[in-house]
């Protein structure tokens, strides 16, 4: 009788692995005092959508987006599809143009190019929107309208990531953690449709902003341990402080977070789709 909650474990762990490919790590990129022997599986996005890196600051490289449009097949990004939970991080930067935009970072659309996920970037409300499917079907959005957002839209680099876990979202803009909220059950991605990224809401074409990473993680816990080394050395934990932040993060910004409700009215006004093209 003991045996059997053991083989579950095991059974669900290599579900997990088998799901989810090996990502590359460098450096400084987790604040785990193990992060050599860390193994990190999950999605690089703009190599799934096979896209060039370019020099664009200095020795930082960017993914080319382009002009073609940024849709791909889901089962040819996820193959074994995805997690109930996971982690997307994004570090990027807004151009002049884009600064007051709204656009899609990501969206998963079923077969009759209904949305079934989104998270949303607008620049005109300056809030960031996560969207997702129940199981009946009905649409919850959850828009995160924090003050601690406003630098995002300021044209420098910045590092967006949402945590989802099976109840529990949480959003985190350069590595704090900015809000959390428990969350309705969600429904599993539908394979057989299309993945888009970086579209812009009006005409689906790629946005106009300098990628630099776009990943999701198969593990939700990951997106806490980022560090943002890549910003900023000021952004960058000591040596000495491995371990340490990660654990830290939410009783420091506790008192920072702010609710939000999911936005039924606003849904009904504003489509959460990209246009017909």
């Amino acid at each position: 009788m003991l045996l059997l909650p053991a083989s579950i474990s095991v059974t669900v762990r290599d579900k997990s692995e088998k799901q989810c490919p090996l990502l590359r790590t460098e450096g400084h990129q987790f604040t785990q005092d193990n992060k050599d022997k860390l193994e990190v599986s999950g999605f690089d996005l703009g190599e799934r959508f096979s896209l060039r890196r370019a020099f664009c600051e200095g020795d930082k490289t960017c993914f080319k987006l382009g002009s073609a449009f940024l849709i791909r097949d889901t089962i040819k990004i996820f193959p074994k599809g995805l997690p109930d939970e996971y982690a997307i991080a994004a570090m990027f930067r807004v151009r002049r143009s884009t600064k007051k935009e709204r656009w899609f970072l990501w969206q998963v659309l079923n077969q009759q190019n209904i949305p079934q996920v989104s998270m949303v970037v607008d620049g005109g409300k300056k809030v960031v929107e996560f969207m997702f499917r129940a199981p009946e079907g009905d649409v919850l959005n959850y828009i995160f309208k924090n003050r601690e957002l406003r630098p995002l839209f300021d044209r420098q680099w910045h590092k967006l990531g949402i945590g989802i876990q099976s109840r529990d979202i949480s959003l985190y803009m350069d590595c704090n953690l900015i809000a959390s909220r428990h969350i309705d059950e969600k429904d599993t991605v539908d394979l057989r449709g299309k993945t888009v990224i970086a579209a812009r809401a009006s005409d689906g074409k790629p946005v106009d902003i300098e990628l630099h990473q776009f990943k999701i993680y198969c593990n939700s816990n990951f997106i806490a341990q980022e560090t943002c080394c890549e910003i900023s050395d000021t952004k960058c934990p000591e040596q000495d402080g491995y371990g340490s932040t990660a654990s830290s993060l939410l009783p420091a910004h506790a008192s920072r977070m702010s609710a939000y409700l999911p936005a039924t009215q606003e849904l009904q006004d504003r489509c959460q789709c990209i246009p017909n093209k």
